[in-house]
């Protein structure tokens, strides 16, 4: 059967969409223009424009199906769109999404949107039921309601007793107390630290103030007082001649 007519083609009349079949052009502005989604999931707040879609979260989400593995690791998913989305971003490591205001780039359409949304038009579309904290992400909304509100420590240290409230404090906590790494170096020192927030506060407190201070001494001293600081840095074997 070939392609229909032109003259049998159905146009959506609030954009340029066309399709040769009436139902499929009802789905469209249901879903599109009205927003309408009247497939609710039974298990949960979720819902759907379309009957697919509410099988697929279903099959995804409540009973946990994971039905499309990675070829190249072992990552596997509930949907097909996210295994090929998997294989794009991480093996492929393509950034086809690039922001029109700075130089960020993605892999996810989803992520520019995010980026651009948060960053740029600095908004807080998701607000706290309980206080009056209010997030760029809904992610982050979930985590702090948890962590904040409900005081849930589900990431537990396998050497210690201390829990978190996010997996990616449990890995701070790990790397940083467990395995002792400073991976944080410092620009103008020798000092390294174990956290990006214990490097600012040195630099903030040793550096910075170090130069507020030269900044406040009268112009006919600064040659004096920078002569100085270089000469207390050679001595403490941190002036640049120094080469043992």
């Amino acid at each position: 059967m070939g392609k229909e007519p032109k003259s049998r083609r159905r146009a959506c009349p609030q954009c340029d969409y066309k399709t040769g079949n009436v139902s499929d052009l009802r789905t469209h502005v249901r879903k599109v223009h009205e927003q309408r989604k009247d497939h609710a999931c039974s298990q949960c707040d979720a819902a759907f424009g379309q009957a697919s879609h509410l099988s697929r979260h279903v099959r995804a989400v409540h009973e946990q199906r994971k039905d499309h593995a990675c070829s190249q690791c072992d990552a596997a998913f509930g949907q097909a769109s996210h295994l090929s989305r998997h294989v794009r971003v991480v093996h492929e490591q393509r950034k086809d999404h690039a922001c029109p205001q700075c130089d960020y780039k993605t892999g996810q359409v989803s992520h520019l949107r995010a980026h651009v949304r948060t960053v740029h038009e600095q908004r807080r579309d998701h607000a706290c039921p309980q206080c009056d904290a209010a997030f760029g992400h809904v992610c982050h909304l979930r985590t702090h309601v948890r962590t904040v509100h409900e005081q849930r420590r589900d990431h537990a240290c396998p050497q210690c007793n201390a829990a978190f409230g996010q997996a990616g404090h449990l890995r701070a906590h790990v790397r940083v107390v467990h395995e002792q790494r400073k991976d944080h170096a410092c620009p103008h020192c020798d000092y390294a630290a174990g956290r990006p927030g214990h490097l600012r506060t040195h630099v903030r407190k040793v550096h910075e103030q170090r130069k507020q201070q030269l900044d406040d001494v009268a112009p006919g001293m600064w040659s004096h007082a920078h002569a100085l600081l270089n000469l207390n840095l050679v001595q403490s074997g941190k002036g640049k001649g120094n080469h043992s």
